[in-house]
């Protein structure tokens, strides 16, 4: 079962037109038809990426909360190929 919360998000100009172009760059990688809310997911899962790829987070508890996240978001994909 696919379960959703709700979050309202409330952007300026200037980080809509971001996540517009995000979701455009996705649709043309995935050759898929992606919605920002897609292009949104996938920001987070290339953001929780690159803290354990990139960045040494110092607090151990923090650092495994981060790639569990990222693995469970992983596995339960429901946005198609829209990762980055």
């Amino acid at each position: 079962m696919d379960s959703r919360t709700e979050v309202r998000v409330q952007f300026t100009d200037q980080e809509l037109a971001g996540l517009t172009a995000l979701a455009a760059g996705l649709r043309g990688v995935a050759e898929a038809d992606l919605s920002e809310e897609d292009a949104l997911v996938a920001a987070v899962e290339m953001a929780l990426t690159r803290l354990i790829d990139d960045f040494e987070v110092p607090d151990p508890t923090t650092r495994e909360q981060v790639q569990v996240a990222r693995d469970d978001l992983r596995a339960h994909w429901i946005r198609g190929a829209a990762g980055i």
